[in-house]
């Protein structure tokens, strides 16, 4: 999953994605692209269970952009979004410290609009090339040109698509534009230590704007975060329980993110290796399988699934075998996330 980082300039975009990736560069580097581990603490449990070889935790891929200044010319905003083109997900960065040279609200209308004016030019012309065809479209032309028009009609009134007007067969049907409308949007409010958790209209308005686009909000203290990065991994742990802190805003955040692009974990254990795999909701066993070989999804047999919850509560697989909790699966089993698999194949 890729997850494209967008901002207007000199909101902490580019530290945002050094705390997320871990990187100590501070020299804007418009494009980059590097891995995040999603540190999912049922990974580090299972580890502590199996006591593996080795340990592997999901990861997202996080690229980082210019500033997108409204002021600029079209070009250099262009050159924004094509960084940000294949990305899957948007993480927008709002700056709320002092020096930031616009409010939250104004920093999030200037990204919504840009990204609406964005997408309507892309929407008018592939509806204005269907239309106009000198031939008889085919049937997904159709379906795509029925899409492109109700979301014309919602861009030009600059109304944000609702996801729930749109289904699968909608998106896909349009996927080639790559729309920034149609796609996640996961905003997080970069804030300093003055102002974190402080509930200011502004910030009441802001959290209610993105409530009603369907747009989840994480807030993180970007200082904070950089002295825990600066901290010994058991020097962090101490001053997190001093500061009744279980997880960073960066590791909720990633997981923020994972789980809001509709992404799921399920497990693979035993003695090499402890590993989670991301797949998307609503995948089936055998595709799952597919994950983890091409082989298992080829020869896929059956899977035998336990659940983590329920490992954890009963303590051992050999308790959950008692009580009929391993269940014996096939390639039509929707994986849930969770799902300890272990692939039958044959090939």
């Amino acid at each position: 999953m890729k997850i494209g980082i967008i901002g207007t300039p000199f909101v902490g975009k580019t530290t945002i994605f050094n705390l997320l990736t871990g990187s100590t560069d501070i020299t804007p580097k418009p494009g980059e692209t590097k891995i995040v581990e999603v540190k999912d603490p049922r990974v580090k449990k299972l580890s502590e269970m199996y006591h593996p070889k080795k340990t592997t935790y999901a990861t997202l891929e996080f690229t980082d952009t210019n500033g997108l200044d409204i002021e600029a010319g079209s070009k250099e905003r262009n050159r924004v979004f094509s960084m940000i083109q294949k990305c899957d997900a948007l993480l927008w960065t709002i700056g709320n410290f002092s020096g930031v040279p616009k409010a939250p609200l104004e920093q999030f209308e200037d990204i919504k609009t840009e990204i609406i004016l964005r997408d309507l030019e892309l929407v008018e012309n592939r509806k204005n090339n269907l239309e106009t065809a000198k031939r008889k479209l085919e049937k997904d032309e159709e379906k795509e040109l029925e899409v492109l028009i109700r979301l014309y009609d919602n861009l030009e009134k600059e109304k944000w698509p609702q996801s729930e007007d749109y289904s699968q067969e909608d998106r896909k049907s349009c996927s080639s534009l790559s729309l920034f409308t149609l796609k996640p949007s996961i905003i997080v409010l970069n804030s300093d230590e003055d102002a974190y958790k402080k509930e200011s209209p502004v910030i009441i308005k802001t959290k209610q704007i993105c409530n009603d686009f369907d747009f989840v909000l994480t807030e993180i203290c970007g200082k904070f975060e950089q002295e825990l990065t600066q901290l010994e991994p058991e020097e962090r742990i101490l001053f997190m329980e001093e500061m009744g802190i279980s997880q960073s805003g960066l590791d909720v955040l990633t997981q923020v993110v994972y789980e809001y692009v509709g992404l799921i974990s399920f497990f693979t254990v035993g003695e090499d290796e402890v590993r989670a795999w991301t797949i998307k909701e609503g995948t089936a066993a055998k595709a799952a399988a597919g994950k983890i070989h091409s082989d298992l999804e080829r020869g896929f047999i059956r899977a035998e699934v336990m659940h983590y919850d329920e490992l954890i509560e009963n303590g051992s697989e050999k308790a959950l075998k008692e009580k009929g909790l391993l269940k014996v699966v096939g390639k039509e089993h929707i994986v849930v996330d969770g799902d300890i698999l272990n692939i039958r194949f044959n090939v």
